[in-house]
């Protein structure tokens, strides 16, 4: 009979493994800086709508640099900017809606600022795919840390197009709108602002 002292034992050595282990283990593409291809990536968010839904939109406009060290993923970088102008929350009718949430002063004021920015800071691995990248947002002029939720979604050695090395990755994140001074219209449109991206990367260098 296995002893419930091996069986613990037997599981904690697995994972320090699974904490040691590193991205080479997973991912067919080397370590090197990558460069999103626009054509194949989306950053979309969603908030809620008087309780009733979350009501989602994207940007259209956006980049994302990547530095990837596939052995020590803790020496890896992420900076990305947005475009404030590129929402589309494909409204109907007449009433500019885009517009008024990238341009008026009860939210995004791309007239005075036009980017937002995310710089990482650390990397932290969490599973075999998985890593939390901690870091900067910049929006409305304030700064603010924010943690993103990062997986490998996949990787090549060489693109069948590109012809180069290229990976792929899922990246969420929540961020409280209030906190950067955009108060309009709470409660009945939430706080928090949940966002999604997805994007492949091509190596650049």
């Amino acid at each position: 009979m296995i002893s419930p002292k091996h069986i613990f034992l037997s599981t904690a050595l697995a994972l320090a493994s699974l904490s040691t282990a590193t991205f080479a283990e997973d991912i067919a593409a080397p370590s090197g800086t990558y460069a999103m291809d626009p054509t194949h990536a989306s950053l979309t968010w969603k908030v809620n709508h008087f309780g009733l839904s979350n009501y989602t939109a994207r940007f259209t406009k956006f980049d994302v640099k990547l530095s990837l060290d596939v052995a020590n993923v803790a020496n890896s970088s992420v900076s990305a900017t947005i475009d404030p102008l590129s929402v589309k929350t494909d409204y109907p009718g007449d009433v500019d809606f885009d517009g008024e949430i990238s341009k008026s002063d009860n939210f995004l004021k791309a007239g005075t600022f036009p980017k937002i920015e995310f710089v990482s800071k650390t990397v932290e691995k969490t599973g075999a795919t998985t890593a939390l990248i901690h870091g900067d947002v910049t929006l409305l002029g304030v700064t603010k840390p924010l943690t993103l939720k990062a997986t490998l979604n996949g990787s090549m050695p060489s693109h069948p197009y590109a012809k180069v090395p290229a990976v792929g990755f899922h990246a969420e994140g929540t961020i409280n709108r209030t906190e950067f001074g955009m108060n309009y219209l709470v409660p009945y449109v939430g706080e928090d602002i949940a966002f999604v991206i997805e994007a492949e990367f091509i190596k650049a260098d």
